[in-house]
């Protein structure tokens, strides 16, 4: 991962993340040891540069990060409101743990599963889609996985039934 570097107060910080820590200009800080809040998806640290707080944001359900400093993304520069997963996507989640219950199953379940809750994930909280437009690619991903999990479904039973 690319390091964030950071300017407070004309010190210069460069921030690299490692497993469970947060390299500060060489030194190691845990995550564990950093306050911390959960807030949705995105679980937040607060890192200390100087007088200021950086924010760093790690996303638990996919994976992902980013450093926030004053509300600022430290990679883009861009300013930062954290993604939050609508309401109406928990329709789509659900959808997707029924694969395991009413198609396949087994571990092949859980993995479509799984794969089709991240792309749901991904798609709903993606801000360059409008709402029309979320719902229909979500639609389609809950379609598109449930035809390949039958399709593998009567792919085995067929080859089943040959032996």
């Amino acid at each position: 991962m690319k390091p964030w570097n950071v300017v407070v107060d004309g010190k210069k910080y460069e921030i690299k993340a490692k497993g469970g820590k947060l390299v500060v200009n060489g030194e190691k800080n845990k995550l564990k040891n950093l306050m911390s809040k959960k807030d949705g998806m995105w679980k937040i640290y607060e890192l200390p540069l100087g007088p200021k707080k950086a924010e760093y944001y790690v996303n638990t359900w996919v994976g992902g990060a980013k450093l926030i400093m004053d509300g600022v993304d430290c990679a883009t520069g861009k300013p930062y409101t954290p993604a939050r997963l609508p309401k109406w996507a928990y329709v789509f989640l659900v959808i997707h743990l029924a694969y395991i219950l009413f198609l396949l199953g087994g571990a092949l379940g859980v993995l479509m599963a799984f794969l089709g809750m991240m792309a749901t994930i991904s798609v709903s909280c993606n801000n360059n889609f409008s709402l029309p437009v979320k719902v229909l690619l979500n639609i389609g991903i809950a379609v598109g996985f449930a035809v390949v999990d039958l399709g593998i479904v009567f792919m085995v039973g067929s080859l089943v039934s040959a032996l």
